[in-house]
């Protein structure tokens, strides 16, 4: 059975971060519908959105249907604008600012981009040195500096380490560094040494070894580090240094690496800046 196909579009006076992931999550509800979505960022002046709403219109000509718009606008101009062009419309911000304001007893501020400004120069500063710290000490490079890390990611070779380091970074402020377990620690079947007096920081990532070859093929064929064999061993010989050094660990195969952050924070308790 062929799937539906649907247009949306996500829109924002912003950076569109907010209205993407809500809009997306909303939208991953419906696995039977192929959506072709497209984000429009920093809607802010009547031009743009007269262009948007052509846009809208265009789309609607030339597919049939109502696209779906998911828009966080705060201008009420600019929004009615939208609003009453040919689509289907979800306010993002309505759905729950009017509740809050008569829960609150007080009016919201209805200003662009408060979400993610910079009233927090301090968080915004703690991200961006928690970024430069994860890219430093990517790949087990620097290990003097792992006094400063708040957790050391460890795990095979593409096992999702990296990016789970920098979404940490990048998200929570996290001070992230991983390390990489090299055939002559997993054969020696014990926890590196340099990794030893930083056991209370350490914190497991595993794959299934199938989806680990498919990975280690397309980015570096090398016959024997991307062997079905090889990953089995890997995987086997790695989870068994977690279990024998009581270091806790996740299974990375079915997580986004959102997932896999909330899921590292959630375990060990790690402040969010």
């Amino acid at each position: 059975m062929s799937s539906k196909k649907r247009t949306s579009f996500i829109i924002s006076d912003g950076t569109a971060v907010t209205a993407e992931a809500l809009g997306q999550s909303l939208l991953s509800q419906f696995p039977n519908v192929v959506f072709h979505t497209e984000v429009l960022p920093f809607l802010d002046t009547r031009k743009k959105a007269d262009e948007t709403v052509e846009l809208i219109n265009r789309t609607v000509s030339e597919s049939g249907e109502r696209p779906l718009v998911f828009a966080t606008l705060v201008d009420d101009e600019l929004r009615t604008l939208i609003s009453e062009s040919n689509c289907e419309f979800f306010d993002l911000f309505d759905t729950f600012l009017n509740p809050l304001e008569d829960v609150l007893g007080t009016r919201s501020a209805h200003k662009i981009g408060l979400s993610h400004g910079m009233k927090n120069a301090h968080g915004y500063a703690t991200r961006i040195g928690a970024m430069n710290y994860a890219l430093e000490t990517d790949d087990g490079i620097e290990t003097r500096s792992y006094k400063d890390a708040q957790i050391i990611i460890v795990g095979v070779s593409r096992s999702g380490k990296t990016p789970t380091c920098l979404y940490l970074a990048l998200q929570y402020g996290v001070y992230a560094a991983n390390y990489p377990l090299t055939d002559s620690e997993l054969d020696a079947n014990r926890l590196p040494e340099v990794l030893e007096e930083y056991r209370e920081k350490l914190f497991g990532l595993t794959i299934d070894p199938f989806r680990l070859q498919q990975i280690r093929q397309e980015r570096y064929n090398r016959a024997s580090y991307a062997s079905a064999r090889q990953c089995q061993y890997e995987v086997a010989q790695a989870e068994a240094i977690f279990r024998r050094s009581k270091i806790k660990f996740l299974n990375s195969t079915q997580m986004s690496v959102e997932e896999l952050g909330a899921k590292i924070m959630q375990k060990t308790g790690l402040p969010r800046h």
